[in-house]
């Protein structure tokens, strides 16, 4: 199914964008990389909403404070610990003044429940004291160690992070579940192809696995039904490519900006350590304007588009 231009946005998903103009998306590496958040955007752009979206994951972050025993491996594999989220939490929140938040962690934490539950419940209630009107918690993709799930020691960390996450529907969170699609899928795959796999390397999934967490998104936080699609390219009747790789472009560079006005304290991304700064955000604004541009433009041949 294509987004045809102008069509109405689901009851849910017009509750949840009531009154939003910005939405941010924080999480590790997972979402720095940004496949699911472009999109997510390009479905909101298939219909037509005119909101900002920022991509602002980053790379080896937790929601969880790792004590310095925990976080001593990855210090002595990649000569830096771990990032928390509650360093920079407070200025993101101060500086981006999102409306809506979508929140993914996991991966990263390995600790357990009740310290993750601790830092989750904490980061929701901060941000919804900053001003946030929704905050949307995912729960973590699955790890995907080439094994069944009941041998998965860190998968079955994330699956009890994400059964805690679905219990506090209850006390009204709003909660994408993400890692029981994800691990269905998998499963069901590996019936037929041993050898399929969502994440080469365990953690990040490919571009099919992002599309599945961006369309679990879609229909668990937006209500969208109907999207029986491959990729977010196929969202579009025409040009889908080519206005997602702009999606891409423009949400890289605002990134950039961000980051480096925001800071935090993970080498070699922009706004920490050991990495050149990014544009400031008056720059990177002007340069996403002819972005944006051709975006308008190609999605109003789209929109004219007659197979």
């Amino acid at each position: 199914m294509t987004v045809q231009a102008g069509e109405p946005l689901p009851a849910e998903g017009q509750d949840l964008l009531k009154d939003v103009r910005r939405i941010v998306f924080l999480g590790d590496s997972i979402t720095q990389k940004g496949d699911y958040v472009a999109d997510v955007e390009c479905w909101l752009l298939g219909h037509g909403v005119e909101v900002e979206v920022l991509n602002l994951g980053l790379g080896s972050e937790t929601a969880t404070d790792l004590t310095p025993e925990e976080n001593k491996g990855h210090v002595e594999k990649f000569g830096f610990g771990r990032p928390f989220v509650s360093e920079r939490l407070g200025r993101v929140l101060s500086e981006t003044k999102p409306d809506l938040l979508f929140v993914c962690y996991g991966m990263n934490d390995g600790v357990p429940t009740p310290r993750y539950a601790e830092a989750v419940t904490r980061l929701r209630e901060e941000a919804l004291k900053s001003g946030v009107k929704r905050v949307v918690i995912c729960t973590p993709p699955v790890h995907d160690n080439k094994k069944d799930a009941a041998s998965d020691l860190a998968d079955k960390n994330l699956a009890r992070y994400t059964e805690w996450l679905l219990g506090k529907r209850n006390d009204g969170w709003l909660v994408v579940d993400i890692h029981t699609p994800m691990r269905a899928t998998l499963t069901a795959a590996r019936s037929s192809n041993p050898n399929f796999l969502f994440a080469e390397d365990g953690v990040h999934p490919s571009r099919e696995g992002h599309w599945l967490m961006a369309r679990e998104i879609l229909r668990q936080a937006f209500g969208e039904k109907a999207l029986d699609l491959y990729c977010s390219e196929q969202i579009f009747p025409f040009l889908g490519a080519e206005i997602r790789d702009l999606v891409r472009q423009r949400q890289a560079l605002l990134f950039n900006a961000w980051m480096s006005k925001i800071g935090h304290t993970r080498p070699n991304v922009a706004g920490g350590p050991q990495a050149p700064r990014g544009p400031s955000l008056a720059e990177a604004v002007a340069k996403a304007k002819p972005i944006s541009d051709q975006i308008i433009r190609k999605l109003t041949l789209t929109a004219s588009h007659k197979p």
